[in-house]
């Protein structure tokens, strides 16, 4: 169905009573996001997810409004998303306590860059961090900008939290770790990223330790293929069965290599 600009009108009718002293009645206004504005829910929603979701600037987003014959200025857009974003603060609020229960949370940081900033140049870099968590069906994804990366921000993001957290070898997450008590566990990925960087480096056409550690993971990463449809105590059971013993045999081999390998070789 193509995209179209339509006009909701609401007609409230004043109604009057010769015979009593109550004055004029009229029915209430239709509950809007934003009071005094004349954007409606679906309109705010579709700007939203062109600007964050599909990466179209507001100016352009103006463009094509207009073409549609609605003239919506760029900074109309804008204000609408402060606004947006001031109203959408409770459920995103409630959805962070939703995430917080959950008794694992998945967490990284990626960069981003800020044009106009408050006492920071254009050039500097700033950090998107993301949450994800809570069971099959029921998980929360949160994305919080920071201008930092210091571990503060993940003390901040997590609070009390004391459950199990996955993230990458970054030692930003080592505070909130050490001072909630936290289980921390690696991210395969990123451990993969290591061993193919490893793995480039080998003689031509020999094969090496990276070549089986990746075959071990290659493993794993089956068992999680077979688990994906599967509900949440059959995955476990499957994941008993048949990734611990991957695990434990690559646990073994890398306790075993750690006398084996240089300290500054790739795979140190």
């Amino acid at each position: 169905v193509p995209a179209r600009v339509e006009v909701i009108r609401h007609v409230r009718i004043k109604y009057g009573c010769p015979a009593c002293e109550e004055g004029v009645q009229i029915a209430p206004a239709p509950a809007k996001l934003l009071p005094k504005s004349n954007a409606s829910p679906t309109l705010l929603a579709y700007v939203a997810t062109a600007k964050y979701q599909d990466a179209l600037p507001l100016y352009r987003q103006s463009q094509i409004f207009a073409r549609h014959g609605a003239e919506i200025p760029r900074n109309t857009l804008a204000r609408w998303m402060v606004q947006t974003g001031e109203r959408m603060t409770p459920l995103i609020e409630a959805l962070r306590r939703h995430l917080l229960q959950a008794p694992l949370i998945h967490m990284d940081e990626t960069t981003l860059q800020v044009n106009t900033e408050p006492d920071r140049p254009a050039s500097s870099t700033s950090y998107m961090w993301l949450q994800r968590g809570g069971p099959p069906g029921q998980q929360v994804v949160l994305f919080d900008y920071d201008p930092s990366r210091a571990g503060r921000v993940p003390v901040r993001l997590l609070g009390d939290y004391a459950g199990r957290l996955v993230t990458d070898g970054y030692e930003g997450y080592a505070e909130v770790v050490r001072k909630n008590g936290i289980t921390h566990a690696g991210c395969w990925a990123h451990a993969r990223r290591k061993f193919v960087e490893a793995q480039k480096v080998q003689p031509k056409g020999k094969t090496g330790k990276a070549d089986w550690a990746l075959n071990q993971i290659r493993k794993l990463y089956g068992v999680e293929k077979q688990a994906k449809g599967l509900a949440p105590e059959a995955r476990q059971a499957l994941r008993e069965q048949k990734s611990r013993p991957l695990i434990t045999q690559l646990r073994t081999w890398l306790d075993k290599s750690l006398t084996q390998v240089l300290p500054k070789s790739a795979l140190g």
